[in-house]
Formats: C-alpha cells, sequence, structure tokens
C-alpha cells in the first residue's frame, strides 16, 4: 500500500494484492478529503482486501471441489438417484442408472398380509348368491408379484328351492388361489393406494341336508388396497370367471357359466 497526498487536504492511498506468483489479484485507490491522520484510510483499505481475500477462499474451495468431482467422475448432484427412507437407519434407492437411456428399478421390500373379508358371489346355485367370510393371506414372492390364498365359508342368501315347502339353505366351503402383479401408487412411505391384477381359481363344496356337489371356478380378479396407517389398509375385490362343474344342484334349473363375486375386508401387513 502506497499513500501520497494528491491535493491540499486530500490524501490518496493505492493498494495492490498479488498471489505467491506476483500476479495482481485485485487492486484499488482510496481518498481522503478530512485533515487527520491516515487511520481513516488504513481501516478502509484493511476492509476491502478482507473482502477480496474472502472471496478468493470461496472461489478456491469451489474449484477444488470441482476438481474432485470430475476426478471420481461423478454427475452433478442434480443428476443422482432421489433416496426414500423406508425405515429407521436405513435408505434404498428409487432406481438407478445403469448407463445412458436406461433405468434398473431397485426390488421392493417383501412383505406378507393378513386379513379377511366378506364376499357376495354367484354360482354356486341356480338361484340366489352365497354370502360369508373369507380370510386371507398375500405373500410377496418376487419384485410386485404376490400370492393370494383363500378360504372361503358362507351360506345361501335364500333357500333353494324357492318354490317348495321342504327348501333349505345351502352352505358353501372352498377355497381360491390367486396370482398377482401388485402396482402400486405414487406415493411417499407407503401411505396411498395399492393395485392387484390377479388370475386365479377357486374350489368349493357346495351343501345342504340332502344332497351335496362340487363347484369351481376360474378367471381373473382385481384388488384395491388402500393403507390407513400402521400397516393397517382396507380392501375391495372383484372376480369374474366360468363355472367348471354345472351339474344341477336341488333343481333341475340349468346352473349359469358364469361366476362374479365381490369382497369388502381388512388386512394388516407385516414386513
Amino acid at each position: 500500500m502506497r499513500v501520497a497526498s494528491v491535493a491540499p487536504g486530500i490524501k490518496a492511498a493505492d493498494a495492490r494484492i498479488q498471489d505467491d506468483r506476483g500476479r495482481i489479484v485485485a487492486e484499488r485507490t482510496v481518498s481522503d478529503r478530512t485533515t487527520g491522520s491516515c487511520v481513516a484510510l488504513a481501516r478502509a483499505v484493511g476492509a476491502w482486501a478482507q473482502i477480496v481475500l474472502d472471496d478468493e477462499l470461496v472461489r478456491e474451495h469451489e474449484e477444488a471441489e470441482q476438481r474432485e468431482r470430475e476426478a471420481a467422475r461423478l454427475p452433478p448432484p442434480e443428476s443422482r438417484p432421489i433416496k426414500v427412507i423406508t425405515q429407521p437407519g436405513a435408505e434404498q434407492p428409487v432406481d438407478a442408472d445403469d448407463g445412458p437411456g436406461e433405468r434398473r428399478h431397485v426390488p421392493s421390500e417383501h412383505t406378507f398380509e393378513v386379513g379377511t373379508s366378506l364376499f357376495l358371489r354367484n354360482g354356486a346355485a341356480a338361484t340366489g348368491g352365497m354370502f360369508g367370510v373369507s380370510p386371507f393371506v398375500t405373500i410377496t414372492f418376487a419384485d410386485k408379484w404376490v400370492v393370494r390364498p383363500a378360504l372361503m365359508y358362507g351360506t345361501s342368501t335364500s333357500r333353494v328351492p324357492p318354490d317348495q315347502s321342504n327348501s333349505e339353505n345351502l352352505s358353501l366351503f372352498g377355497g381360491r388361489l390367486d396370482v398377482c402383479r401388485r402396482m402400486p401408487g405414487n406415493y411417499i412411505d407407503h401411505r396411498g393406494i395399492e393395485f392387484d391384477a390377479c388370475m386365479g381359481g377357486d374350489a368349493a363344496r357346495v351343501a345342504s341336508d340332502r344332497d351335496a356337489t362340487a363347484r369351481g371356478s376360474i378367471g381373473p380378479s382385481a384388488v384395491l388396497r388402500g393403507e390407513l396407517g400402521h400397516n393397517f389398509g382396507l380392501e375391495i375385490r372383484s372376480m369374474v370367471g366360468v363355472n367348471l362343474s354345472r351339474a344341477p344342484f336341488m333343481s333341475a334349473e340349468e346352473l349359469s357359466p358364469f361366476v362374479a363375486a365381490a369382497e369388502l375386508g381388512a388386512s394388516v401387513r407385516f414386513r
């Protein structure tokens, strides 16, 4: 720094900052019109020098980080995979890059669910339907694929045959097995709706005090599950299919070739 008097009552200071190689980083001229000492000039130059040094330190730090990223060939921060916290202390990437234009899905966690539902279905007798309960288990065996075994127990909604005095209610007992493709909704932390598209079949025994027969069907089904929190969810399920057995039962009427069912239930998920 050089201080000189450029005019009566005016003092000026020329300040210059150089790096280790002797290159000029910054320079500044400060003037003072007071008649006092050079203290004001020294303070002004010192404050300016501190600002310049701070800017140089920030720039050097940014350049060092850039050099490290280039050396490690890391992508910019905004292009790195997003991570979702699934459990305390555990992180799982939503997806990852295998190369230009390719994305690899990370397999979801294995879970199983236990629940029960109320069902209403036809296709067991020529007239009326069946109402009952159906406990089930849903098990994840591959990425987004689940298997759903279920039991069925119910009774007829009306007496069979309806036009005779000795008519009676029927009972149904059987089971069903579905293989489903799970399509989770776009939500965070397992809060939202899941849709399962399934294919399967069922077998059941329909009986009364006087007669009994077997029933079986095959066809698609669909499950819509909404989580309410704490791994508890409500389910709506529908099924359509083709009757494999149409043998007459307590009536000469022909059984419908098609069967349909609707269910409403709840389940608890375990991870």
